[in-house]
């Protein structure tokens, strides 16, 4: 790639240069930009011209554009697995102390807290859905017992029909909408869909 000037101008405070003082275009000429580029150039664009029409101070714009440049760089592949994965959809830790735990999580962070059972607790996180399952136990523990991780276009036979073919021989186990495998040092990670 090599950075040419624009002759689109995007306003007087720019004296008519693209984003940066320049816009991406490939070597070799008018080469179309392709649909990451094209997104990555409109949200400059349009930070840019809310910094003109004064939207934005000098402060907003500088932080708007790290977090534009902080992101994935242009035409960068995501790395291709066998599930699409959107986040950390839960994290659940076994506990001795199930009230104090509560209180805990409760004071400290403000969590909503749901009882599906006498020995569990979900502890919801913010309004994405996000939560923290908390079991109860007697006797020596494992502090995580799981992570569950969301991912897009799930279906339960689907996920087990995929396991098996992406890593042969790995256990894989239906529980509900959900399957559950186990990682390379026992640590079980749950593969729920991702909420919509």
């Amino acid at each position: 790639m090599e950075f040419r000037e624009s002759a689109a101008p995007l306003g007087p405070g720019l004296n008519g240069m693209g984003a940066f003082g320049a816009r991406i275009r490939r070597s070799g000429g008018a080469h179309p930009l392709d649909r990451e580029e094209a997104h990555m150039q409109h949200t400059l664009d349009a930070l840019i011209r809310q910094f003109e029409r004064g939207r934005l101070t000098r402060r907003q714009l500088v932080q708007a554009l790290l977090v534009v440049a902080a992101s994935p760089a242009l035409g960068q592949d995501r790395p291709a697995g066998a599930f699409r994965a959107t986040g950390i959809d839960h994290v659940q830790i076994t506990v001795t102390d199930l009230k104090a735990t509560q209180q805990f999580y409760e004071k400290l962070f403000g969590v909503t807290t749901t009882s599906p059972n006498p020995t569990q607790l979900s502890l919801g996180l913010g309004s994405a859905g996000n939560s923290i399952s908390v079991h109860s136990e007697s006797g020596p523990i494992k502090p995580i017992d799981h992570f569950g991780i969301a991912v897009e276009d799930f279906s339960t036979e689907a996920a087990l029909a995929t396991v098996k073919r992406v890593v042969p021989g790995m256990k894989a186990e239906k529980n509900g909408t959900s399957v559950f495998v186990i990682g390379p040092d026992g640590v079980r990670v749950q593969i729920v869909p991702a909420r919509k």
